[in-house]
């Protein structure tokens, strides 16, 4: 596949796992289409194009002309200025590299990391929390993001890659939306007697158990072995980045009893004791790498993809 087509591919996907349905997906897409027919010539300028088809502003590509032809990706959690390094003395050497599959945004990406947070809002109402209390909520959790990205040295890998002439694109929210939807299906429908035998099956799965032996399991942040799950939900697997302190306080009044998070702030993890809430963390990697393998599974379909593994990534193939 071309880079275009393999990313316009990744986006598709995504949006078929999002939590949302196609025709609100659309409506969005159609309310920046409309905003951009009414710009000024002067404001034109700094409209983002990219959001009249691309809903994840957390996901685009960073460096390539699109016409790139693609077999054989690198692909890690993390990559920044480092890691290319790492790929240009490779491909030095002879190691083959079309471009590079990037999971957390950078670049412009990282930069519009706020804008894609309002996928919680819908996360959470599918277990039980008001729309318009999860939105009061976060819209300062948005705002805090923004400014803290504001400040940040953001171009630092897009540029990197365009000065070794590196192909790359992220591809963030897209690839969570599809770990949400495996952790809602193969976890949370599922009863369970205790947090314990949540473990448990947590850990066999492959990309867990990879973490797990090299010190990184899912563990019980609040909660027992033995405490009893009651409604277990995937809430903070997807939606750019952590959501507010507040919506674990929402989740309780809604009836959970134990959430699935990548990773628990400490802030997070007061709430839970203070109400009661179970809360597994399941290793955010091994997480991130779920997402990527079901997202590579889905785009070899499209087109053979050999793969680079890096930077916290391990391939993993499911039928």
């Amino acid at each position: 596949m071309k880079l275009n087509q393999l990313f316009q591919e990744a986006i598709t996907i995504g949006m078929e796992a999002d939590v949302r349905e196609k025709k609100d997906l659309e409506k969005l897409l159609k309310k920046y289409r409309d905003k951009q027919k009414k710009l000024e010539a002067k404001e034109k300028k700094f409209f983002d194009t990219e959001r009249t088809w691309n809903p994840y502003s957390d996901s685009r590509i960073l460096n390539g002309t699109g016409n790139e032809e693609v077999k054989r990706l690198a692909i890690g959690v993390d990559i920044e200025t480092p890691e290319l390094l790492l790929i240009s003395a490779l491909r030095e050497k002879g190691e083959k590299v079309d471009a590079v599959f990037i999971h957390h945004p950078e670049g412009r990406g990282l930069a519009d990391l706020d804008k894609v947070m309002g996928l919680q809002i819908d996360v959470l109402a599918q277990v039980g929390v008001p729309v318009n209390h999860s939105e009061a909520q976060l819209r300062p959790r948005m705002e805090r993001i923004w400014r803290a990205i504001h400040a940040d040295n953001i171009l630092r890998t897009e540029r990197a890659a365009e000065l070794l002439g590196i192909p790359c694109f992220c591809c963030h929210t897209p690839t969570d939306n599809l770990v949400w939807r495996f952790m809602e299906k193969n976890i949370c429908s599922k009863q369970f007697d205790s947090l314990g035998d949540i473990l448990d099956t947590i850990i066999k799965i492959p990309e867990y158990e990879y973490y797990a032996k090299k010190g990184n399991p899912p563990i019980i942040v609040n909660g027992t072995k033995s405490s009893r799950p009651g409604k277990i939900v995937a809430t903070e697997f997807t939606g750019g980045t952590n959501g507010p302190e507040e919506q674990l306080e929402e989740q309780s009044r809604a009836g959970v009893g134990t959430i699935l998070s990548m990773h628990v702030t400490e802030k997070t993890l007061e709430k839970a004791k203070e109400h009661n809430v179970n809360m597994i963390q399941c290793s955010h990697m091994a997480s991130d790498a779920i997402g990527m393998n079901l997202m590579l599974d889905k785009l070899s379909k499209k087109g053979k993809l050999d793969v680079l593994e890096l930077s916290g990534f391990v391939r993993v193939k499911r039928k």
